[in-house]
């Protein structure tokens, strides 16, 4: 069956955005008294829950009720210090067009906050280009969950004929969660996953650029294999 629906993650695959992401966690840990992260160790939490990342840039020493406390911090930072280093992959927009004119439904899930997403969104011009936005705020459950799938995305999307999902992402979750909710799995080598857990979780797809989904897509329904 044809590909019909595609869920893309954010972070590290419809947008460049560790710079942002490494200044509001080197801030709030600074302000909780935990030392600074460097680059490398706070790229290889993108992909995990604000909460997770937390916790493994801290040791484990930050816990509930501080936690919260520290991603509520962090997401108020994210207007003024994340929002002026993001920016979408090149291709970002003429991807999405042509996703839409192939009449793929898409859908955009990111561990975000529902207000600093949007604000992106609108940042980016692409607010109207999803059918689907679910942030951190929407959504019960987070990837790999199979449940986001299947409780959250599966009744909402729109299907005017039978046809398979993909998983779009950089990291070894978005993998897994295509893997745990039976889906087709793409990942992203130009984001932030660590390219040997990836590989070893033998995705369905790989892209080297955003640019090149379309046409990934386009072969695999024109000729039954995925290709970048």
């Amino acid at each position: 069956m044809p590909i019909n629906t595609v869920i893309l993650d954010f972070d590290g695959t419809l947008a460049s955005s560790l710079e942002g992401i490494f200044a509001c966690m080197q801030e709030t840990l600074a302000h909780y008294g935990f030392n600074q992260p460097k680059l490398e160790e706070v790229r290889h939490t993108v992909g995990l829950t604000l909460e997770e990342s937390m916790h493994r840039l801290t040791q484990g020493r930050s816990r509930e009720p501080q936690t919260s406390e520290m991603v509520a911090f962090y997401r108020a930072l994210h207007t003024a210090k994340a929002a002026p280093l993001t920016r979408p992959f090149e291709g970002a927009h003429a991807a999405l067009a042509e996703l839409r004119a192939q009449g793929i439904f898409t859908v955009l899930v990111s561990n975000k906050g529902r207000a600093g997403l949007h604000q992106l969104l609108d940042q980016f011009a692409l607010s109207n280009a999803f059918d689907l936005i679910l942030s951190a705020e929407d959504t019960a459950f987070r990837k790999p969950d199979a449940r986001l799938y299947t409780e959250q995305i599966a009744p909402r999307v729109n299907r005017s004929h039978s046809g398979q999902t993909v998983v779009i992402g950089d990291t070894e979750t978005d993998i897994l969660f295509a893997k745990n909710a039976g889906l087709l799995s793409c990942w992203a080598t130009y984001g932030y996953g660590d390219p040997e857990r990836c590989t070893r979780l033998s995705p369905s797809l790989r892209i080297t650029t955003l640019a090149g989904l379309p046409r990934a897509i386009s072969q695999f329904n024109g000729q039954g294999v995925l290709s970048s």
